[in-house]
């Protein structure tokens, strides 16, 4: 997933499936990202989905649903920004 955000470099996250109506990044604590972002906030996409992705690759928009601290597994002490793809553009 490509976020290009006004007055930043392109961001390129990898994308997961997290549910049946979104999906989300997870993301280092001290990642600037972070603090270019806010739940609710509408964002503009592209997505490089590989083969057997459920989702189209293309242009889409957004937007942030979550953003929660991960406390077990691979990724604790990251975040997981939730996202809800809103629509292709």
């Amino acid at each position: 997933m490509e976020f290009a955000l006004s007055g930043s470099p392109i961001y390129q996250l990898k994308l997961r499936d997290i549910s049946d109506t979104g999906a989300g990044v997870i993301v280092r604590p001290e990642s600037k990202f972070l603090h270019l972002i806010q739940v609710g906030q509408e964002l503009r996409m592209r997505l490089i989905a590989p083969r057997g992705s459920r989702f189209r690759a293309g242009a889409y928009r957004g937007r942030v649903t979550q953003i929660t601290e991960l406390e077990t597994g691979k990724y604790r002490g990251h975040l997981l920004v939730g996202i809800t793809l809103t629509a292709e553009i």
